[in-house]
């Protein structure tokens, strides 16, 4: 594993952080797309739009992602914070 320290904040980033990111990133960018699909679904529809469940697990999907990627920094930048 390696580590990228940015030198303006000591901040400490893992390659695992990196790929959180990416991940979190891509999961956002279909949350979006989601989110207009619903918003002209909704402009045509009154039943349930179709996708909601793949939204419900996007967003979720995303929640888990920003909590481990928030684990990790907390874990890899404990110590820069108490200096």
């Amino acid at each position: 594993m390696y580590a990228n320290v940015c030198l303006q904040m000591n901040e400490i980033i893992t390659s695992e952080m990196n790929e959180i990111r990416r991940l979190i990133a891509e999961t956002f960018a279909k949350r979006d797309l989601l989110k207009i699909e619903m918003e002209k679904w909704y402009e045509k529809n009154t039943s349930r739009f179709e996708y909601i469940n793949e939204l419900m697990t996007v967003d979720s999907t995303l929640s888990e992602l920003d909590s481990h990627y928030k684990r990790l920094w907390d874990y890899h930048n404990a110590v820069n914070r108490a200096l």
